[in-house]
């Protein structure tokens, strides 16, 4: 058996875009699978929703197997944050939630006047406390466990060599791709970049995993207030960006500054705890590549775990031909789940 020390810690952005790929061809495969079977509609959904999420974990774990690549390092699980950190995670998952959740609404509402109305039906039990418990734990704990250790893992793993802010616009993208509904792309885009930002940031599927974890319930918990009377209404249709523009643009404000000051209040406290271990230098150089250098010394906690970190990046400024081939697939693929809602009947 190969020593764990040995395994590497990352995979190159081919392979961890062939994964997602790989990932996704097994979901629509069971999928087609599980249609051949007489079975009720909710049955179906909720069979499909939980098993995509144990697929993308599965597929993460083989490929970390096949490649040697060490999953604890890949996840961040060796370096869990601070106690503290993760009452900040939580808030911050709400910030979100009530600022991009009422623009992602707006959205929504243009779309409808265009013409497009996809609204996928999960099925949430709204009048039974022991279903919704289940419903929780398949729509809220394991899209956290699954979808994050496959995004914000394997694949933020390889589009880290390439830079610290691809790596985060990159996850953010595919992130919100791989939920095929264009109603959520600017929510699932913004809250990626966010949750990319903090997995980069401390080096692990923590972080994301917790924002992941209260942006899902918090989506539960309204719907199913709401139903059953113990959430305000205008709080609700704010949040579902069917209340006025001026409320709208108030709140949008004041959450986005909340936001802000939040991961400032982050990125000092991990700035605060790696000067502890090393000492940074502000580099000359592009904006961009002063703002990937000052990642890149957040995320690592040592100057040889940050050499590391640099070598791995490598010198390329470029993708090569096989990792652009197979990137530009991924995206394409994934994009053409969302803009097929788009075909007429196709949106049933």
């Amino acid at each position: 058996m190969k020593d764990k020390r040995a395994l590497a810690k990352s995979f190159d952005l081919a392979t961890a875009s062939t994964a997602v790929l790989v990932a996704f061809g097994v979901q629509i495969v069971f999928q087609m699978i599980f249609s051949l079977f007489s079975m009720p509609a909710k049955a179906f959904t909720w069979t499909i929703v939980i098993l995509n999420q144990v697929i993308f974990a599965a597929v993460a774990f083989v490929f970390c197997k096949v490649k040697d690549v060490d999953p604890l390092a890949v996840t961040g699980a060796k370096r869990p944050p601070k106690w503290y950190f993760f009452p900040l995670f939580v808030l911050i998952a709400v910030c979100c939630v009530t600022c991009f959740a009422p623009l992602s609404g707006l959205f929504t509402r243009v779309l409808s006047k265009l013409g497009y109305d996809h609204r996928p039906n999960y099925f949430i039990p709204l009048n039974n406390g022991g279903l919704f418990a289940l419903a929780f734990l398949a729509l809220t704990i394991l899209p956290a466990l699954g979808e994050e250790s496959m995004i914000r893992g394997v694949l933020m793993s390889g589009a880290k060599r390439k830079s610290p802010m691809f790596a985060v616009f990159f996850t953010a993208l595919i992130f919100a791709l791989i939920h095929g509904n264009l109603n959520q792309l600017i929510h699932q885009f913004l809250l990626g970049m966010v949750a990319g930002y903090l997995a980069y940031l401390s080096g692990g599927i923590y972080a994301c995993a917790m924002v992941h974890i209260t942006n899902n319930a918090m989506a539960m918990m309204l719907d199913y207030g709401f139903a059953n009377g113990f959430v305000n209404h205008n709080f609700y249709y704010y949040v579902a960006g069917e209340i006025g523009a001026l409320p709208t643009i108030i709140g949008v404000s004041i959450s986005l500054f909340a936001l802000v000051m939040l991961l400032i209040c982050v990125t000092c406290l991990y700035h605060r705890e790696r000067s502890k271990v090393k000492e940074y230098g502000y580099p000359g150089g592009k904006l961009g590549e002063r703002i990937n250098a000052y990642l890149i010394f957040l995320s690592t906690p040592d100057a040889a775990s940050e050499e590391e970190a640099k070598a791995e990046q490598g010198t390329k400024k470029r993708l090569d031909g096989y990792t652009l081939l197979i990137t530009i697939v991924l995206v394409v693929v994934l994009a053409s789940v969302v803009l097929l809602t788009l075909i007429p009947g196709g949106n049933g």
